[in-house]
């Protein structure tokens, strides 16, 4: 990790944008510069989104931050993340899940998904799945899932996410420029809360 990723991360740390222990633990051990472009690698210690391909972003990193402190990943989690973009919310997801746990990640744009495969490939994690796919149907011979999470845009929660989610579990998704953490109490029963003001690409 370089020295400005480490102050980088400390800034948002003061700022209050990260707070759990395991949280920034995992900020620290995954540098951002990793999971950009050659083009953008001057932007990645900025909190702004940042251009990856195929007209999509890697999100900033006070927005991933705020969707993993709702989330709350734990250790020996089964996870599912929809929309592998860069691959940077994977690795951070892979380290908090920690060895006893799984990350299966989906991505639409094959492009994509190879491109996040090189840039994990440095951390040589051993819980990490990736696929190329349509993310809205989920994985059902994986299923289920401890937590469920999309870094891209619907109009709802697909009927799919939900079936496949543990009860107890938690679905985090951006649905109409809000972020919605959906937590399964019974079958067919979710308590959600909303929260405003983030903006992301759609799901494809």
């Amino acid at each position: 990790m370089s020295v400005a990723y480490k102050k980088f991360i400390e800034q948002l740390v003061r700022e209050g944008r990260i707070k759990t222990g395991a949280i920034i633990n995992a900020f620290f051990k995954i540098d951002r510069i990793n999971f950009v472009p050659d083009e953008f690698k001057g932007e990645a210690y900025f909190d702004i989104p940042v251009p990856i391909f195929s007209g999509m972003t890697t999100s900033q990193p006070s927005t991933i931050a705020f969707m993993l402190e709702k989330l709350q990943p734990q250790k020996g989690d089964r996870v599912l993340e929809v929309g592998t973009g860069s691959g940077y919310l994977t690795a951070l997801l892979a380290v908090l899940v920690g060895e006893s746990g799984k990350v299966f990640s989906i991505e639409y744009f094959p492009e994509l998904k190879n491109f996040a495969e090189l840039n994990l490939r440095r951390y040589n994690f051993k819980n990490v799945t990736l696929l190329a796919g349509d993310g809205k149907d989920g994985i059902i011979g994986e299923a289920p899932f401890d937590k469920i999470v999309s870094s891209a845009e619907t109009k709802e929660i697909p009927r799919a996410w939900e079936e496949q989610l543990k009860i107890s579990g938690s679905i985090l998704a951006p649905i109409d420029s809000k972020i919605v953490l959906a937590k399964k109490v019974a079958e067919d029963k979710f308590d959600a809360e909303f929260f405003s003001a983030f903006s992301f690409v759609p799901l494809l």
